[in-house]
């Protein structure tokens, strides 16, 4: 009977609900340019009469769920300074979808009421524009609406759409003309570890665009932002859990003009999980680096065993290109009051993977430099190099975030992410050098490169009345390894045989720079990056609400860099071979019994061993005060004390560093941004036209790298960078105006104005004596201001049975000028000391006028972007066309005789189609075009009329990518 009874109750109960209807959601506002919760805010079900019928409250994060009735009901949303929401909605028995609603802070006219309600993610360009319309700073951004409709694959391709930013590479970003030294990237508000040595900056194209919820680009400054950046700050949001349960699965293949199937494609048997990004050990060194290998000369049986224990492929072979491919998968869900109580838990699972192949059958790369003859204005030659280059990309990229609501006041988040990327890179390449030791050269190499990024992110965010508290602790690890680079350089004599004819060899001579090498190179480094914040909500004379915030950072890197080299000589063995894998057969190895051929030679060269610390600690006030209901100021001051420490040496071993302190730098970095607001009064109207003001500090540090003693050289290019110990870190002063005005229906237009005072500007310089090399240097004072304009429309469509139809265009403009007084750039001739501007007066030609400003190194005088998106939501289909293009910049600093490159306008063209392929939109199928223009990536010598000359040169090709995918909710 009990049983029976209780089964009764059940159906009861079932019966119960099934005739109520169940609604959740979540209740947002916008402050401080940033989504956040509405918390313990009154959400109410109201009766025809507007009674109430059945109320809630939201909890920490903003979430709410309430039981209604079936039909039509009003719901309320009430939160004390924040405007009442109003809104009729209609409830289905059962489960109904979440909703998500936005609200606003008061209209300045008393007694007037705005039902406003959103169902727009954060992700979306309007959930994007309102968190724009609030924020205390300039901000820009792309969110991940925008991204899907043009299609971009990773961060770096999304980015260079936002006004101010060009991407150099696909990779490396510039914000206003400045360089990725002057650009801070984070991931989830957090600094990670970039995958280059040779850069300052995070690498962009290792974020899929798939895992991007957004990305804010902040060009103010404000104290609870690191204080290292001058042009931007991009922080990269990868995406939480959804609302409900989600799978995403999708594939795509790519076809490239310059490399698809092209039959001269070149590549070499790398390791077994190079698919994967890994080496398996194929190329590893495999004898201890610090023990010098045996000269022959001792009859030692160890040369040979140390000679045998490298890898004995060092050739390349002609195949054809396969085309890229693509995969990815999704999936997530929220579980609410899980263990029988109130607590949340939400995760994100993701996995992107892609593997693509590149061609240059016509790179070139050159070194000219002005004649000694002032008279004559043509540059003259000193290296000149062309053939092909091939490589293959693997890139995978996961993530498991989670959230754990512990109650409404508490809630702990763990997001873990990695990328893996490996290179495989082969290169054929022939070598005119017409100064110096003239020759031809014939130079064959292959390249690995595996660089890889892990992140584990754990934060918390507490509220305690007035009181908000969040903290962050975040350990990475990178590793970037180049094991086994090889290169084989040969001779190429020209001589007349006896009966006359041309006859050509290929010889191995020392003198002229052929030679066998391998060089195996490596870096890792570890950082630990903590936040703690506080902020204190208060109203100033019982009426605006300001807001106090407080707290500390510390970040703490350490690298380890370590370079190991080695060289195949050749003993009693005159044979030679264009084929590089002939010097490494049995039988043509050294050894005591023959007493001829190669055998390996190690040179550990001191100056390319090092190790380098850098602990950031910052503490920073800010004060977000709101002095009437339309003007606002942000102000505060954030202090940093940075210090590096150094261990190395040079090659001589007269100058040694151990855990010595080279940078030792306390700023004190103060902000001031103003906003002045003006709301439409025409009733349920969201237009609203913004002033902005903003003055602040900031600095630029120099890299590991570019402040040491490290010499680094590239096989491939033939270039070697050299450190330099006494580098300074740069001062800015920056000040920046804006006007914009928001339509609503994601339209918008903006102005901006900005200047920005260098001192001890870090730029690339070239050495007088040695053109193939390059160095960092302090550049004196310099100075950029410019002008950037922003406008985006939508037009709609009236007929009725248009309505579904939207067309949406944008395009964005910046014209920027940089100068560098190079009277204050000084320049060491070894000897003496001289300016910049002195060496160039020196080496002027004829009519040349020698100004006394030149333009900043990477600095780009104008930028333009471009869209058009047109959706049809009646089939399911969109299309996008973007273009992008920016000015030529200053890529390398001349110096003397040798003249400046310049980075030539690239002009990037591309377009993305998608259409659903069911009633449902579960399977859509997207087409994807590259570079439709083909154009070409060259950097120049220029010079006072001289022709321009090739520094480097790239053609990538068209690319054209298909993609199909499936969704499940």
């Amino acid at each position: 009977m009990k049983n029976l009874f209780a089964f009764i109750l059940v159906l009861i109960s079932y019966a119960s609900f099934s005739q109520n209807a169940l609604l959740s959601g979540i209740l947002v506002k916008i402050e401080g340019g940033k989504e956040v919760p509405v918390e313990f805010a009154k959400v109410l079900l109201l009766n025809p009469d507007s009674t109430v019928f059945r109320g809630t409250t939201t909890d920490f994060d903003g979430n709410f769920k309430i039981i209604g009735k079936p039909g039509v009901s009003l719901i309320s949303f009430r939160q004390n300074g924040l405007k009442e929401i109003i809104m009729p909605i209609t409830l289905k028995a059962g489960e109904n979808e979440p909703i998500r609603v936005q609200m606003e802070e008061p209209m300045m006219e008393l007694g007037t009421v705005q039902v406003v309600a959103y169902k727009k993610a954060p992700s979306s360009v309007a959930g994007d524009d309102a968190r724009r319309r609030e924020a205390s700073n300039s901000t820009d951004g792309m969110t991940k609406e925008q991204m899907k409709s043009t299609g971009d694959a990773t961060a770096g391709d999304a980015v260079s759409r936002v006004p101010g930013v060009s991407v150099q590479g696909g990779k490396y970003v510039f914000v206003r003309g400045l360089g990725d030294r002057y650009v801070k990237t984070i991931l989830n508000g957090v600094e990670i570890p970039g995958l280059d040595p040779d850069r300052n900056s995070v690498q962009l194209d290792i974020f899929p665009t798939a895992l991007i919820d957004n990305i804010t680009v902040f060009k103010t400054f404000t104290p609870d932002l690191s204080g290292d950046f001058a042009g931007g700050l991009l922080d990269v949001l990868i995406k939480e859990y959804p609302n409900e349960k989600e799978i995403n699965v999708n594939i795509g293949a790519g076809f490239n003009t310059a490399t698809t199937f092209n039959k001269d494609f070149i590549g070499y048997k790398g390791g077994k999980l190079d698919y994967l990004g890994f080496d398996d050990g194929t190329r590893a060194l495999k004898i201890n680096p610090f023990i010098k290998t045996v000269d022959p000369a001792l009859q030692n049986p160890v040369t040979t065993a140390d000679t045998k224990s490298f890898n004995s492929t060092m050739g390349f072979e002609q195949r054809a290109a396969m085309p890229n491919h693509n995969y990815g998968i999704s999936f997530g869900d929220h579980k609410k009051n899980i263990f029988k109580s109130d607590k949340d838990y939400g995760y994100v699972f993701a996995l992107n993977y892609r593997n693509n192949n590149s061609f240059n059958d016509l790179t070139s790369f050159g070194n000219y430099f002005r004649s000694q003859n002032q008279n004559e204005t043509e540059l003259e030659t000193f290296r000149v190099s062309s053939g092909k280059i091939a490589t293959n990309e693997v890139l995978w990229t996961g993530i498991f975030n989670q959230s754990l609501n512990i109650n409404k006041n508490n809630k702990i988040s763990l997001g873990m992410f990695h990328t893996q990327n490996g290179i495989s890179t082969a290169s054929n390449v022939r070598e005119n050098n017409v100064e110096g030791n003239q020759a031809i050269l014939i130079k064959k190499n292959i390249q690995y490169t595996q660089r890889q990024v892990s992140n584990v992110n754990l934060k918390g965010n507490h509220t305690l009345n007035n009181w908000k508290i969040n903290w962050t602790l975040a350990p990475t690890y990178s590793k970037i390894s180049d094991p086994d680079m090889r290169s084989t350089v040969l001779e190429e004599v020209h001589a007349i045989d006896a009966s006359g004819d041309s006859l050509i060899t290929y010889e191995m001579n020392p003198a002229v720079g052929s030679q066998i090498r391998r060089i195996f190179r490596n870096l890792d480094e570890k950082s630990m990056n903590s936040k703690l914040n506080f902020s204190y909500d208060f109203k100033l004379n019982d009426s605006l609400k300001t807001t106090l915030s407080f707290g500390a950072a510390n970040v703490y890197k350490k690298r380890d860099f370590s370079v190991y080299d080695y060289f195949f000589e050749l003993k009693n063995f005159n044979q030679s071979s264009l084929d590089p894998n002939f010097y490494f057969q049995d039988e043509n190895i050294w050894s005591v019994n023959n007493n001829s051929g190669v055998y390996a030679k190690g040179q550990i060269v001191p100056s390319n061993q090092y190790v380098g610390t850098q602990m950031v600690s910052a503490l920073y006030v800010m004060n977000d005060l709101p002095i009437t209901s339309n003007l606002k100021a942000t102000y505060g001051v954030r202090a940093e004390k940075a210090d590096n420490t150094y261990t190395g040496q040079n090659n001589a071993g007269t100058v040694k560093y151990n855990n010595q302190k080279v940078l030792d730098e306390l700023d004190i970095l103060p902000s001031v941004n103003l906003l002045y607001k003006v709301k439409s009064k025409k009733e349920g109207s969201k237009s609203q036209t913004n002033f902005r003001g903003s003055f602040s500090k900031t600095v630029a540090r120099p890299s590991f790298r570019e402040k040491s003693i490290a010499q680094i050289f590239d096989p491939i290019l033939g270039r070697t960078f050299n450190g330099n110990i006494d580098l300074l870190e740069s001062k800015i002063y920056n000040a920046d105006f804006r006007w914009e005005r928001f339509f609503g229906r994601t339209e918008l237009v903006s102005a901006s104005l900005f200047y920005k005072k260098f001192y001890n500007p870090i730029e690339i310089a070239t050495y007088e004596q040695a053109p193939n090399e390059v160095r960092p240097v302090n550049a004196g004072e310099a100075e950029v201001y410019g002008l950037e304009l922003e406008a985006r429309k939508s037009i709609g469509f009236k007929k009725e049975s248009q309505q579904h139809l939207n067309f949406t265009v944008g395009a964005n403009y910046n014209y920027i000028i940089s100068r560098i007084d190079m009277t204050k750039v000084m320049i060491n001739k070894g000897d003496y000391i001289v300016s910049e501007y002195e060496t160039r007066v020196a080496n002027k030609r004829g009519d040349e006028v020698v100004s006394r400003y030149r333009p900043m190194f990477g600095q780009s005088p104008y930028s333009i972007n471009a869209f058009a998106t047109f959706i049809n939501a009646n089939n399911g289909f969109s299309v996008n066309v973007s273009y992008n293009v920016q000015g030529a910049r200053l890529a390398v600093v001349g110096v003397g005789i040798i003249p400046d490159v310049y980075e030539q306008p690239f002009h990037s063209l591309n377009l993305k189609a998608t259409k659903s392929l069911d009633k449902n939109d579960k399977w859509s199928l997207s087409v994807r075009g590259q570079n439709l223009l083909n154009s070409t990536q060259n950097q120049f010598y220029v010079a006072h009329r001289a022709e321009n000359r090739i520094y480097n040169s790239f053609k990538q090709g068209v690319t054209v990518t298909a993609t199909i995918s499936y969704k499940i909710k």
